[in-house]
Parts: structure tokens; sequence; C-alpha cells
């Protein structure tokens, strides 16, 4: 998650697809399925979880990617994506293992803490070493989503590494990645392939998106007629789970880096603080401890209470872990 300049709506986008992620969520914490989350009722193939996840690395790797053509240099490419990544999220795992977990995990859960698998995960961008919380539950986890992050870092050292390697220069690799990866999701979801994982096709797939379209930038044709084409024939392809995330990557990808890059810019937004990445990392265990406390308070009010507290910590986030270390990319 790259800062960028003021001219472009990346930001509020990222907030969005934040937005979106607790929207996903909230019905799955009550139910423990998603038997009432909306585009899962609608499409039968995605959520709006998936969705968000997707878009993240669709700009994440539009913007990455143009990140180290702007200044190819390893040491100065890893230390600013290490400095954008790691504070925010060791400060997320540290108050989720050190003071929640505590409070809504198991008797003696400091006694059962594995501190040295929870020392070494941080350092992979890992969470692990808790014995557990919010036991009896739907998804007794205490930040779900986190899962992403080290994947997310894992496209930032392929970039890295295609650089060194000098392949960046080369305009047919990130399209041929994504091919790759678009063909192996393909053939799994038909049942051609298996794999005890879909992380590495699945997210490969939407990073080289956002990345082939940074190197397709000066010959795809940006247009609004275009951009709502794209979204309507996504609506028609995303009830066939074959193709679902395929289109995602290349039809709603090019419509929210068109978003970003062509619509009107809103400059008051840009203006304040950048709490996406705060509201991700706080979002779940903000939703498990109001859902802990009130069982029945219904989705809609769930989703309403945990937008503004995660806004909240978003903001603290940003001021007093993410900004401060942002500095310090200067020098």
């Amino acid at each position: 998650m790259a800062l960028v300049g003021r001219g472009n709506n990346f930001n509020l986008l990222r907030l969005i697809f934040a937005m979106m992620v607790i929207f996903a969520h909230a019905p799955e914490l009550i139910y423990g399925d998603r038997r009432a989350e909306l585009m899962t009722i609608i499409f039968g193939t995605i959520s709006f979880g998936e969705l968000a996840v997707d878009s993240f690395f669709v700009l994440s790797g539009y913007l990455i990617y143009k990140s180290w053509c702007l200044r190819p240099n390893f040491l100065t490419f890893i230390t600013n994506r290490v400095l954008r990544i790691f504070p925010g999220f060791i400060m997320a795992a540290v108050i989720c293992a050190l003071v929640i977990g505590p409070i809504y995990g198991v008797d003696d859960y400091y006694s059962r803490f594995n501190w040295r698998a929870f020392l070494l995960g941080l350092m992979r961008l890992g969470f692990s070493g808790s014995p557990g919380a919010f036991i009896g539950t739907p998804y007794p986890a205490l930040n779900g989503p986190l899962w992403t992050i080290p994947w997310e870092f894992k496209c930032y050292l392929l970039v890295a590494v295609c650089g060194v390697l000098g392949l960046s220069r080369r305009a047919w690799l990130w399209p041929m990645i994504f091919i790759a990866c678009a063909g192996v999701y393909f053939s799994a979801a038909v049942g051609w392939l298996s794999f005890s994982s879909d992380y590495y096709y699945r997210l490969g797939m939407a990073f080289s998106a956002g990345a082939s379209f940074y190197v397709l930038r000066d010959v795809i044709r940006w247009d609004v007629r275009l951009a709502l084409m794209a979204l309507l024939v996504l609506v028609v392809m995303l009830f066939f789970k074959a193709v679902a995330e395929i289109a995602v990557c290349v039809l709603w990808g090019y419509a929210i880096i068109f978003y970003a890059l062509h619509a009107r810019v809103f400059d008051a937004f840009n203006k304040l603080p950048d709490v996406s990445y705060g509201v991700y990392l706080y979002a779940w265990p903000l939703n498990k401890i109001l859902l802990w406390h009130y069982p029945d308070i219904g989705v809609g009010f769930s989703v309403a209470v945990v937008v503004v507290l995660a806004c909240c910590a978003g903001a603290l986030s940003w001021h007093l872990v993410e900004k401060p270390f942002l500095k310090l990319k200067a020098k």
C-alpha cells in the first residue's frame, strides 16, 4: 500500500475497499457462513471481501511497479516498502496478541503464549503464537485479515527481484505473469488442476494485472465509456466461478484504475489522514469485540459501528505509527 501523489483517487479507493471488507465480514462473523453476504447471494461466486482483496492487489501492482520504475534502486525500494508495511502491522499484531488476546482469550493466556513463534512471525509479517481468543464464536481468530499482508509483501519482493535481474525492462514480463496465473486459476476452477492453496496464482494474478496496466498505460485507451462497458460485462461474468476473479482483475481493474487516474479528484479527501491501512488492520478485532458483548446487534448496526471505530483506529494508526515511520523515507 504505497503512498501516492495528491492528484488521484487511490486513497479514496483504498478506503472504500477497506470498508468493503467490513461489509463482507459482518454477516460472516455473526452467522459463521456467507448466507447473508450480499455479493455471494447475488452472484454465488465471490464475496465483497474477495473483491476488495483483489482490488487492493490490483492497485498495489500498479503503484508498486510504478515506484520501482521511477526509482529502480533495490535498497531504497525495500526500505520504503518495509517502512510502509511493517510498523502498522507490528503494532496491530502486538495490540491483538498482548492486549485483546488476554481479555478475550483462553485461560492462562500468557502461560500458553508462544513468544518465539510470535516474534519470528512478526519478522515474516505473520501472526502466530496466540493460544486463541473469542472461543465459541464463528471464526475465533484475533485478526483474520492479516493473512493478506505477507502475500502483498511477497509481491513487492518479486518486483524487486525482477528489477535487479533486469527483467523489469521487458514489457512482456507482467502481462505474461498475469496470463500464466490466470491460466492456472481457470484450470483449477474447472477442475483440471488441484492445489492446496490458491493464494499464489490468485493474488499473483491480481498484482500482475495491476502491474500490466502500468506497463501498458500508454497503449490502453482510457475512456469513461469503456470503463462503464467493462463494469457491465463484469456483472455478467461474476455469475461464472471459473472466470469471476479473472474478470475482476481485468474489467474491474481497468475501471478502478481509470477512476483513480482520470476521474474528478476529490482534493478535500486527499487532505485527510490515509486511514485505509489502519481500518483494514483493526476492523476484524473491533468487530469480534462488538459481537462478543452484543451478539444480537444485527448486521446493519454492526457494520455502522465497526466502520466508525475502525476509522478512529485507522486515524490513530496513521498519526502515531505509520506517518512517523514514513518520514524516515527522506533520511
